[in-house]
């Protein structure tokens, strides 16, 4: 529920990648920032993030370091290598080589290792997660994350990403969620308001989204599908309309293959200022204008 002041907090998420999520996600930016509504975007794919590019580039403004991870450190002159640190560790995070090493990028940072060790060579340090990148687009701010290589805990840095989206007081924060059902999108959905399920006509798509469907029950988040390239497999249309009935879901709207999608990406132009009129920006209003109508009433 969304509490008296803060803003709604609208999820566009898909079980794979390919299905135009992020394509929605910046039309839908658009489409607010076009009627004079407060909007914020949050890019939390931040092991790839493109929303920035599908809002047509952005100038960044600044970042910020997060230190939110933890590794284990052994010191050498304190270690006598008798392996109890190696035999313990269930990620797989030390190897002997005449003595044991830690692989940073598998280390979890729990410290099992730490305290196991009877002569206490070794300690947790906090490193870096990754980075906040605040960028302004034509439309509004844009949030992202930049995950460090190899690092972990994508989830939490989405978590910060999307508080400092808050933070900039608008009416409404939209989220352009990593694709998959992994702890990145999880975070994503997690105390958001409504989520926007996009799908493609192939039974492939509606397997994984359905995934995706369950995280949002189990958050208690309303739903709304959005069937991208429906003209593709028309054949499929009675079978999604059917699955999303079966589970009590909406669809907000049909939006065909449409070329002027691929042309303003590969010329990095958003869709609403390339082609507004196009067959694909107009289905996009439609769906976009169903979504505003479910969210106020």
């Amino acid at each position: 529920m969304t509490i008296m002041g803060e803003p709604i907090e609208i999820v566009v998420a898909s079980g794979k990648g390919g299905t135009g999520k992020t394509t929605f996600s910046a039309f839908l930016i658009s489409f607010f920032a076009e009627r004079g509504i407060g909007v914020v975007g949050v890019d939390a794919d931040v092991e790839a993030p493109d929303l920035l590019l599908a809002l047509g580039g952005a100038e960044e403004e600044y970042r910020e370091d997060v230190y939110d991870s933890q590794v284990a450190v052994i010191d050498y002159d304190k270690c006598v290598s008798c392996g109890i640190c190696f035999d313990s560790c269930r990620y797989g995070a030390i190897e002997w080589r005449n003595g044991p090493i830690v692989i940073n990028e598998m280390c979890e940072g729990c410290g099992l290792c730490s305290m196991l060790c009877p002569v206490g060579a070794i300690n947790v340090k906090t490193i870096k997660t990754g980075s906040i990148v605040f960028g302004k687009t034509k439309y509004c701010d844009v949030v992202t994350g930049e995950l460090e290589v190899g690092r972990k805990h994508s989830g939490r840095l989405v978590e910060i990403i999307k508080n400092k989206a808050r933070k900039f007081d608008p009416s409404y924060v939209v989220v352009d969620a990593a694709a998959g059902t992994g702890c990145p999108v999880i975070s994503s959905i997690s105390g958001s308001d409504f989520l926007v399920v996009v799908v493609e006509p192939t039974q492939y798509s509606i397997r994984t989204a359905s995934k995706i469907v369950e995280i949002g029950k189990i958050f208690g988040v309303r739903m709304g599908v959005v069937i991208n390239k429906y003209d593709m497999n028309r054949s499929f249309l009675n079978h999604i309309y059917e699955w999303a009935s079966k589970l009590g879901i909406e669809i907000l709207g049909e939006i065909p293959f449409d070329e002027s999608v691929i042309r303003a990406y590969s010329e990095m132009r958003s869709l609403m200022d390339f082609a507004p009129d196009s067959q694909a920006a107009r289905s996009m209003r439609r769906a976009a204008e169903r979504l505003l109508v479910m969210l106020n009433g």
